[in-house]
């Protein structure tokens, strides 16, 4: 099942990131704010890999196409752009859900492990309450 919020949230955080990072690293700042993006998003809806890479690859698709139509915008939304810019998003765009893939299969990867430790230390906590429960056990049997 699709997530919209997360999906709106990670695009919106991919959006700004791209924006900002895109005027601080020029050449591989939108690459890093997908990744980010995705990251966020493939933790957040926490179900498994196959989600989390599912929802990265929306979030990517959906920057990738707010991107394009960013760029005509900013052109003044020009005819003779037009041409070039549908050959750009053919190109662009399967990148863009690509590197949202990643972050998203990065993101779910990193929840898994999360929940290993958590469940981990439960059983940690769980069998030391069972030995604290023992020498209780055995102290009153002393007495």
């Amino acid at each position: 099942m699709i997530d919209k919020k997360n999906i709106v949230l990670g695009t919106v955080l991919a959006v700004v990131l791209v924006i900002i990072l895109g005027m601080l690293i020029p050449l591989i700042g939108g690459i890093i704010a997908l990744i980010v993006a995705g990251i966020v998003v493939g933790y957040l809806v926490n179900d498994s890999i196959k989600v989390g890479a599912v929802h990265g690859a929306l979030v990517g698709l959906f920057t990738g196409i707010i991107y394009i139509l960013a760029i005509y915008a900013i052109s003044g939304f020009s005819e003779k752009i037009i041409g070039g810019l549908i050959i750009y998003s053919l190109g662009s765009i399967p990148v863009y859900v690509l590197i949202g893939l990643g972050g998203g299969i990065i993101g779910s990867a990193i929840k898994a492990g999360r929940k290993d430790e958590d469940l981990s230390e439960e059983q940690d906590d769980a069998e030391t309450d069972e030995i604290l429960t023992e020498k209780d056990q055995k102290e009153e049997k002393e007495e």
